[in-house]
């Protein structure tokens, strides 16, 4: 874009975005009004938590800036297995507003509801709801190919040349993960030269399960999807080879708008060079995706911001799933914190879930995070290297695996029904005595 154009377009998306709250305000001004205590600790609180969600589906929705993610290292993260990232986010926002509630009417007692929350999510966040497995060894690749390249033609086989003497160096590990797109070309040219079952051969003969990012295209249905490829060893007992177009493989679900596809695409395809971005004809994978098999472990898989979306990967993650695998490419916001933030959104996944994440980045930050969302190991960005470590596969389910959503959902309507019957009772009172305020 021009400058002009980019600045334009970061204005009016984070205008956006401030709708969201500026609404929920609004809504519980008017809905409360004469009820300041109703509104502002019950009412308040439950809309922009609300407004929090509404965000993270509407348009596909933007849901990597919620509250709840500032506090993974918080006790408060305690909450994660309970209640998701949404979860805390309303915890944190009852917790703002009786806070301020005790200065404002200098009374101690509202101080009562933050601690209970605070105390209660102390012991919550040393409770576990899953299982340990065995340690097992990993490698993470990061290529650290700069973006302006990856997709040149004249440097594909250079690029496959870093992957292939990395995975040669490292041999002796269980479980190889590449990032996004690491192979960079669709699958169909690659095995037209043997590449992928000649890359699947060599981890089998090496006892090495190999996860890779590639792009897939359906020639009968003329369907391009993103896609993550599991190769090598899949079941340790039979000597499962690589099939083209066939199992053990996982299509991005939740595509970037504009980049990977075009909302509105009959209309917006008309207005010129930025709605019609290389790459960005990508089809959707299905909504229920079969695990990748991976030495006999069972493996949840989000490509790129697909970590931000809790509700979705939940949908990946079955009783039986062992780990979550995550590969991107975050070149493009490189130098910026935009890495750090996605580094956080996966450790908020790992503690919802229970579950290892693996995260390879193409650039950084290539990263293994354990089930309670702690960092294990990280490599420096923007650096060829592979990440050498150990994690553990977990077994069992959170309850924010079993529920979802189901708690918070069930607050907000809880909180919306008891205004709504205060608000009844309060025009009652009104109509027969006139005041401007619910007398506190």
């Amino acid at each position: 874009m021009s400058i002009f154009l980019a600045l334009l377009t970061i204005a009016l998306f984070s205008l956006y975005l401030s709708l969201f709250p500026a609404l929920a305000f609004y809504a519980s001004h008017r809905l409360c009004a004469g009820i300041p205590t109703v509104r502002s600790l019950i009412l308040a609180p439950a809309l922009l938590s609300l407004a929090e969600i509404i965000n993270s589906v509407l348009f596909t929705g933007f849901s990597w800036d919620m509250l709840g993610y500032t506090q993974i290292d918080s006790i408060l993260s305690g909450y994660a297995p309970l209640f998701g990232v949404q979860g805390i986010s309303l915890i944190m926002f009852v917790t703002a507003a009786y806070l301020a509630y005790t200065f404002i009417r200098k009374n101690i007692v509202y101080v009562t509801v933050p601690a209970i929350l605070m105390i209660t999510a102390a012991p919550l966040s040393r409770f576990s709801y899953i299982e340990e497995g065995n340690p097992m060894k990993v490698a993470l690749v990061q290529g650290n190919v700069n973006t302006t390249l990856h997709w040149d033609p004249n440097h594909i086989w250079k690029e496959l040349q870093i992957y292939y003497d990395e995975f040669i160096a490292n041999l002796d590990t269980e479980i190889m993960i590449w990032p996004e797109s690491a192979i960079p070309d669709l699958e169909h040219n690659m095995e037209k030269l043997k590449v992928i079952s000649t890359l699947d051969r060599a981890a089998r003969s090496n006892g090495i399960g190999l996860i890779t990012g590639i792009q897939y295209y359906d020639d009968k249905n003329r369907l391009f999807f993103n896609s993550m490829l599991g190769l090598g060893v899949i079941d340790r007992q039979k000597n499962i080879k690589y099939k083209f177009g066939e199992g053990n493989r996982y299509y991005k679900r939740h595509l970037v708008p504009i980049g990977e596809f075009v909302p509105f695409e009959w209309l917006l395809r008309q207005f010129g060079p930025i709605f019609n971005m290389p790459m960005s004809s990508f089809t959707r994978g299905s909504r229920n995706q079969p695990n990748i098999i991976i030495q006999d472990l069972k493996v949840a898989s989000a490509i790129c911001y697909e970590m931000a979306y809790n509700t979705e990967l939940r949908e990946q993650i079955y009783d039986n799933t062992n780990l979550i695998v995550t590969v991107s490419n975050d070149g493009w916001f490189n130098y910026t914190n935009g890495p750090v933030q996605h580094l956080f959104i996966a450790r908020m996944r790992a503690r919802e879930f229970g579950k290892p994440v693996l995260r390879a980045t193409n650039n950084g930050i290539t990263a293994v995070i354990d089930s309670d969302g702690r960092i294990v190991d990280t490599i420096p960005e923007n650096i060829t290297a592979t990440l050498r470590t150990e994690f553990r596969p977990t077994y069992g389910e959170t309850p924010f695996k079993k529920f979802g959503l189901m708690w918070v959902y069930l607050y907000i309507g809880s909180a919306l029904l008891f205004a709504f019957l205060r608000k009844m009772k309060y025009k009652k009172i009104i109509a027969s005595r006139p005041s401007q305020e619910w007398p506190e």
